[in-house]
């Protein structure tokens, strides 16, 4: 029986990636009126260290664990902006606006039925200062603001993440291809006091391998490892969450991207998701 059910589960899951994966595949084989210069390395807006204006539309899928133990179905509409400050010093803002279907279990949502509504908002600014021709550092914070409409779609707590990313190019791999270590902490500072406290650090080790024909690969493309510094939640073991966590994504012309993210827990004593992928298509301005 539990066998069953774990199959029951995957084939869920393996539906869900495989429409996913088509769209996104129909996507990145559309042919593009515009030519690329072979010697051309285009910004796929991959580099915290190197920001664009842009619109992206994102389409999130994760099977959350226990006590949730559902589904949840974000299309984020996100927006970013720099401003050019010194030829070596930039900021930039970002702003997220999450519409969730969710079926995760809670006080709004006792049985677990479908769900829809707004999840919390997302803010944030990034200093980025030029450190050479190879190196760059960016530091900020983000900032969500407790907007979701029932409690199973956000925090409910108004939280901060202090944030540090230092980029180094890798032209030994390929033109473009460089490596970002981003670290956040994540923190409430108001909102529902019955709600738990939040208290972890994240981590992204980006690594983005640029490949020939405008293909790219990501590894750690979100800051999804965790360690949690609160108290222990209801159904946690433990205070780590380290995904297998990877992208792949290709530049259909100079000014759109797709891309395609895939995330499996490997070690999972702190509870985020069971299973997360994520299609992104970017328009830069």
């Amino acid at each position: 029986m539990i066998m069953i059910l774990i199959h029951s589960q995957m084939d869920l899951h393996l539906k869900e990636f495989r429409i996913i994966v088509f769209i996104c595949l129909l996507l990145m084989s559309t042919n593009t009126c515009v030519s690329f210069a072979e010697d051309e390395v285009l910004n796929n807006g991959q580099d915290i260290t190197r920001p664009l204006t842009r619109f992206d539309v994102r389409y999130q899928f994760q099977h959350l664990p226990s006590p949730a133990d559902g589904n949840s179905n974000t299309v984020t509409l996100r927006a970013d902006h720099p401003f050019t400050l010194t030829s070596d010093l930039k900021f930039t803002m970002r702003f997220d606006m999450p519409f969730v279907v969710s079926t995760a279990t809670g006080p709004d949502n006792l049985d677990g039925s479908t769900k829809a509504g707004f999840s919390d908002l997302l803010a944030m600014g990034l200093l980025i200062y030029k450190l050479s021709d190879r190196f760059a550092c960016a530091t900020g914070a983000q900032f969500t603001f407790p907007t979701a409409s029932t409690d199973e779609m956000g925090s409910g707590k108004y939280t901060i993440l202090p944030t540090l990313g230092v980029r180094m190019d890798l032209h030994e791999i390929s033109r473009g291809s460089l490596a970002v270590l981003i670290t956040r902490y994540n923190t409430d500072y108001a909102g529902n006091s019955n709600r738990s406290h939040i208290s972890e650090l994240q981590f992204a080790p980006l690594v983005v391998i640029n490949l020939p024909q405008r293909w790219f690969i990501n590894l750690f493309p979100s800051t999804d490892i965790r360690y949690n510094l609160a108290d222990e939640r209801p159904g946690d073991t433990g205070r780590w969450f380290i995904p297998f966590d990877f992208m792949v994504g290709k530049m259909l012309n100079k000014t759109t991207v797709a891309s395609l993210e895939v995330s499996i827990p490997i070690i999972k004593d702190y509870n985020v998701y069971d299973f997360k992928t994520e299609a992104r298509v970017g328009f830069f301005f």
